[in-house]
């Protein structure tokens, strides 16, 4: 094989390299190049084809898993049925007391770090035995305290779901200040209650609701799960679940699994939109 040869053959080789680099590089661009929501449908696309895949093949002959137009058909009564708005009213009700309590439980163990550095310690290990306790053996021993009718293990479960989230939200916001501007307000004696009023609660904004925002659908979770235990009471969103699971109604497990979600979603969205607006800087966004 002649030099032209052994050229023209690398020459080739390296168009075709190239070529295909560039199908590449332009394939990655267009998928960049997807705007969210388009991504979010496809996802949702994707989603319920295999959820449809699965309950046609594997689940057919059990019905454990309802097809998306069986479910679909289902919650769209359910949206139109005053016992089920009055279920989430029930849970999501417990859910805020819980979501109010636990934050404001947070926000104190946060504020006494900064203020008496010494509770630093005793402030973490409190937010991750919160954490780690476990739910089911917990709620239990709170039902057998609290009367017949009441709501308080919801609350509780509720509260007990945000605080450690919140907690290390609010520390890691309140410690992000800059050293520069502390350093004024102590230069104009300025203490840490100064501190924490002038500087350290605006720049801990952004890291306060992001944390707030992920509490929330946990607080609805965790009344959702306190409902499981509830003695003496007949609406929520976890006592249709009880019911549903009893009588082996998968289809409306799956509808009140998929409003369970939605709510906790929509919490998580709210919260969000909130987030924005107090602390558009934190976007990007110009007020």
């Amino acid at each position: 094989m002649t030099d032209v040869e052994h050229e023209l053959g690398g020459s080739i080789a390296l168009d075709v390299e190239t070529s295909r680099g560039s199908a590449r590089r332009s394939m990655l661009g267009a998928i960049a190049g997807i705007p969210p929501w388009a991504g979010a449908i496809i996802g949702i696309v994707v989603i319920i084809a295999v959820w449809w895949l699965v309950a046609a093949t594997f689940f057919h002959l059990t019905g454990s898993v309802p097809t998306p137009w069986q479910v679909a058909k289902h919650l769209a009564g359910a949206l139109v049925d005053p016992v089920y708005w009055s279920a989430i009213a029930a849970t999501g009700g417990a859910a805020l007391w819980g979501y109010v309590w636990g934050n404001l439980i947070a926000f104190f163990l946060a504020f006494l770090v900064l203020v008496a550095p010494w509770f630093d310690g005793l402030a973490t290990q409190l937010a991750v035995v919160c954490s780690c306790i476990p739910i089911t053996a917990i709620a239990p021993i709170v039902t057998l305290l609290s009367h017949p009718g009441s709501r308080a293990t919801s609350i509780f479960l509720a509260a007990l779901s945000v605080i450690f989230t919140t907690v290390v939200g609010s520390l890691l916001g309140l410690r992000a200040a800059s050293p520069t501007q502390l350093d004024v307000i102590s230069a104009y004696g300025g203490g840490r209650i100064t501190q924490l009023v002038k500087v350290r609660l605006i720049a801990a904004l952004p890291s306060i609701m992001a944390a707030l925002k992920i509490a929330a659908p946990a607080a609805f979770l965790g009344s959702v799960l306190g409902e499981y235990f509830l003695i003496g009471v007949d609406k929520g969103l976890g006592i249709m679940l009880l019911a549903a699971q009893a009588s082996a109604n998968p289809i409306s497990l799956w509808t009140l699994a998929l409003i369970s979600g939605g709510v906790a979603g929509l919490a998580y969205w709210v919260i969000g939109l909130v987030g924005r607006l107090v602390s558009p800087w934190s976007s990007g966004e110009q007020r």
